[in-house]
């Protein structure tokens, strides 16, 4: 997925830095800090504290951890003044390591070593090793394969990616990223920067609706043909991020995002999504008058048919064993301020 060779060139610090900050959850920004935390028997006998204005080894008498279940580790990040907080048994360490050492290989690209080490993790979750936020019980860990296959079937080799978001005062651009697809894997990386001589910064994010035709030719110039190429502005992008299931479809609708060139799969998923969420909204008023047990039942079929569509091999991320876009709606949270 991600070549060894990986080409980075005409990287722009600004905005590179600016997707770090957009794709980061706030807490983490408000409090770069974490905390690592070493136990016996389940007791802290050791604590360090990294990150922005980090006070190193700490003594962990002095704020005790309540207990190991979400509610007592969120009120631990919180007392230590930490973003997020990661707890290992000193027993399973080695274990970890064993596991983690046995299974990488040198032909295993970046993509593949960090599910290496996602699956161990998780197979010790709640067992030896404990996070807040508790992404562990929520991030699947896919095999490497079907990945790479979903990967392919859904982004053509040979051609680009690209992601522009604009900053809402229209003065210039907030964050890109050009990506080329050859062989399976992005092999080519680069920002605006690359293209800026044929297409000016702050000309095009002054009329970006209409000026992204003419980044998308440069980018065919440059790099190679768009497969799949995004531009919205920053606020729309946030609420995108945090908001409803159909947020991203509606706003499409209201121009307030252009997808140009847009694969047919991810037409079929945002129209999916529009048509769920607004039959959701008309049946909520609805569902309210229905005895419980219909609820219930209704709500137990809505399930079966996405789990059904999902092993026909109909929907565009069957091949992975879960579905994206459900697993954002678990994770959104983490985003609200």
């Amino acid at each position: 997925m991600i070549s060894p060779d990986l080409e980075l060139a005409d990287l722009d610090a600004r905005q590179w830095n600016n997707w770090w900050r957009l794709l980061t959850p706030p807490r983490v920004i408000d409090r770069p800090r974490w905390a690592l935390a070493i136990l016996d028997a389940g007791r802290v006998i050791k604590l360090v504290i990294a990150g922005d204005g980090a006070r190193g080894a700490i003594d962990p008498d002095k704020t005790p951890l309540p207990s190991l279940n979400a509610k007592g580790l969120a009120a631990w990040a919180k007392a230590l003044n930490v973003g997020a907080v990661i707890a290992l048994d000193r027993g399973v360490i080695s274990a970890l390591s064993a596991e983690i050492e046995g299974a990488l290989r040198m032909e295993q690209d970046l993509v593949a070593q960090g599910l290496v080490a996602l699956k161990a993790l998780k197979k010790h979750a709640g067992n030896g090793v404990w996070t807040e936020p508790p992404l562990l019980e929520l991030l699947p860990a896919p095999s490497y394969d079907p990945l790479q296959r979903t990967f392919d079937l859904l982004i053509p080799n040979g051609t680009s990616l690209l992601a522009y978001v604009i900053d809402d005062d229209r003065s210039k651009i907030h964050s890109s990223i050009i990506a080329v697809k050859d062989g399976g894997d992005i092999v080519r990386a680069a920002t605006h920067r690359a293209i800026a001589d044929l297409v000016p910064e702050a000309g095009f994010a002054r009329d970006w609706g209409k000026g992204h035709k003419r980044v998308i030719e440069a980018v065919e110039e440059r790099f190679a043909r768009p497969s799949l190429a995004l531009f919205l502005e920053r606020k729309t992008l946030l609420g995108i991020i945090t908001g409803p299931s159909d947020q991203l479809a509606r706003d499409l609708n209201a121009k307030r995002v252009v997808i140009d060139p847009a694969p047919a799969w991810l037409l079929g998923l945002l129209g999916g999504a529009a048509v769920a969420a607004m039959a959701g909204r008309a049946a909520s008023a609805i569902s309210r008058m229905l005895p419980q047990a219909t609820r219930e039942r209704a709500h137990a079929l809505a399930g079966r048919a996405r789990d059904v569509m999902m092993e026909s091999g109909a929907h565009p991320f069957a091949m992975l064993g879960f579905d994206p876009l459900e697993l954002w709606a678990q994770l959104k949270h983490h985003y609200r301020s």
